[in-house]
């Protein structure tokens, strides 16, 4: 009895010994293939993300693509319409410009013309004008550098002034001279204060007179005239040249205003 105990003891712990190596083999299959598992999902997963970053830069890029596309799309319209405009402005500009110029020809043109007088004409009268003004400005300077200014010995006489250049002022008057003294509307009147205006140098605005008479005869008249602030009085002494009106032959600059 023994010996057979023994025997199937021995049998059921070589079973028992096959099944538990069955099973760490197992288990070790299962942690192999877990492990496994685990490895090649980590790998596999930075491979996909490496795909998606891929596409995203992709995707990226296009959009980029499109953009800087639009915006020089963009720049080119605006650069167009800016062109455009300026072109427009351009043209604008010279259509006001020839309108300018078609104006001042017309001006030209329709300029009109005064007595007949071609513009030519006009010209040449305005440039007599002027020949004539600085004649006559010329012909008052040598008169001033003429005249010979001297110091009195009469009463009431500061200085006495006498021009060689002086001539006779002009006349209307025909025939035998009359003189007159009494009407102011004569041109024997007019014309005596012309003389005297002509001699002092005052325009007959800025001249006021106060006494005109004659001085001995028809032919010799003396004038006392001053300007109107009364700064100064002058005695002026004429006489008449047939044919051509009064002359002044002499004046005098007076202390005192002796007609007042």
């Amino acid at each position: 009895m023994p010996k057979y105990t023994s025997r199937l003891d021995k049998r059921s712990k070589k079973k028992s010994n096959v099944i538990l190596n069955s099973l760490i083999g197992i288990v070790v299959l299962l942690i192999v293939i877990v492990g496994a598992t685990i490895f090649l999902g980590n790998d596999t997963e930075p491979a996909a993300g490496d795909d998606n970053t891929a596409q995203n830069n992709e995707v990226a890029d296009s959009i980029s693509s499109n953009e800087e596309e639009e915006s020089s799309t963009d720049a080119g319209v605006e650069e167009d319409e800016e062109t455009s405009t300026d072109e427009e402005l351009t043209e604008e500009e010279q259509v006001d410009t020839e309108a300018d110029t078609a104006s001042e020809d017309s001006d030209s043109e329709d300029k009109p013309v005064a007595d007949g007088e071609s513009l030519s004409q006009d010209e040449e009268k305005e440039d007599k004008e002027k020949e004539d003004t600085e004649k006559k400005d010329e012909e008052s300077s040598s008169e001033e550098d003429k005249k010979i200014v001297r110091e009195s010995d009469e009463p009431n006489v500061k200085k006495e002034i006498i021009n060689p250049n002086w001539k006779p002022v002009g006349t209307v008057q025909t025939g035998e001279h009359v003189y007159k003294y009494e009407d102011t509307s004569s041109p024997d009147w007019q014309e005596k204060i012309d003389a005297l205006a002509y001699a002092t140098g005052l325009s007959e605005d800025n001249m006021t007179v106060w006494w005109v008479e004659r001085n001995g005869s028809d032919h010799k008249a003396i004038g006392t005239v001053a300007p109107k602030d009364q700064s100064t009085t002058y005695r002026v002494y004429l006489e008449w040249v047939d044919g051509k009106g009064w002359k002044p032959v002499k004046m005098q600059e007076l202390i005192e205003n002796d007609k007042d």
